[in-house]
């Protein structure tokens, strides 16, 4: 059984059309049809419902999807055992959040050149929806976004749990409290996530809950511009906590307890699971061994704070001047 059928397969399912997987696999429409032919011949069952201007998987196809993905893993494993060149070299298209830029990316990069010293790494820094659709599209090679991605044909490697903080500044009223109650969530405007994020949309929904109606909600897909508005007095801050605790320790912004809770931040390293993924792969769980190694067992402590500002410095990440 052919390995080109296999991954033509695979690219004609997750783009359900022959048309656009002949463009992606750079060969012609004829040529997508007979592997599908020749595979479905091979195989005794038929893979695709065809009808004019669309491809559907059958039954028997989409029960077969984990097993050719397993099949293009195994004949990698095999050639990489035989001696084959590993790759190595080339470029790894890598997209994350903000968020992931400050807790992983200066030891992950680090860590990526150390095991693979002729690859070259593409950086994007997006929101969460759109690199999601930079990774269906395939203008990406591994995102580290807020997962999981729930698509068949993407696997979502488990990076990081982070709890969300609520911040004010320290001459902010609120923070002579120590507390934000549901009327001051009424009063005063919250810097949080992007409209289209599921933190603003969890926020959106807790707040309804809790009967507070039109609450005035900054939104931005930006961390640092999140930072720059509550440490501006201009009203409470939500960011993860490992993002706010250097912040804290240094005495830009305080934390304080709220009377509605935040959602924890789930995070994940997430790549197409077809032929030709060797570097992503082993980017994503290099990324998952790094974010254990940073993550596992820290407290926000001032001594750890301190340490994580200066690795900011030292990496370029600490872009608010501080007033």
């Amino acid at each position: 059984m052919k390995r080109a059928n296999i991954q033509t397969f695979l690219a004609v399912a997750r783009l359900r059309s022959f048309r656009q997987s002949s463009d992606f696999l750079n060969t012609t429409q004829s040529n997508v049809s007979a592997r599908i032919a020749a595979l479905e011949r091979d195989l005794g069952v038929m893979l695709f419902h065809r009808t004019p201007g669309s491809v559907q998987l059958t039954a028997a196809g989409r029960d077969l999807i984990p097993l050719a993905q397993d099949a293009i893993r195994s004949m990698e494993a095999f050639e990489a055992a035989a001696g084959a060149p590993r790759l190595e070299s080339g470029t790894l298209r890598l997209a994350l959040s903000e968020t992931m830029v400050a807790v992983l990316l200066p030891e992950f990069m680090r860590a990526f050149s150390d095991r693979f010293p002729r690859a070259g790494v593409e950086i994007t820094v997006e929101s969460t929806t759109v690199q999601r659709q930079q990774l269906l599209d395939r203008t990406v090679d591994v995102a580290f976004l807020m997962g999981p991605v729930s698509e068949y044909l993407v696997s979502n490697v488990p990076l990081a749990t982070l709890p969300l903080l609520w911040v004010v500044h320290p001459d902010h009223p609120i923070a002579t409290r120590g507390r934000i109650t549901l009327d001051d969530l009424k009063r005063h405007p919250i810097m949080t996530y992007a409209r289209n994020s599921r933190p603003y949309a969890e926020l959106s929904s807790a707040l309804l809950a809790a009967g507070v109606e039109r609450p005035r909600l900054f939104a931005s897909n930006a961390l640092h511009a999140n930072l720059a508005m509550t440490r501006e007095l201009m009203g409470i801050g939500t960011m993860p906590a490992v993002f706010a605790d250097p912040f804290i320790a240094c005495g830009d912004l305080r934390a304080v307890a709220c009377d509605l809770a935040l959602s924890d931040l789930e995070f994940t390293a997430s790549y197409l699971t077809e032929g030709g993924t060797g570097l992503a792969e082993e980017a994503s769980n290099l990324a998952r061994d790094i974010a254990l190694n940073l993550l596992e067992g820290e407290e926000a402590t001032p001594t750890r704070s301190k340490k994580t500002i200066e690795n900011k410095k030292n990496n370029g990440l600490d872009t608010i001047t501080r007033s």
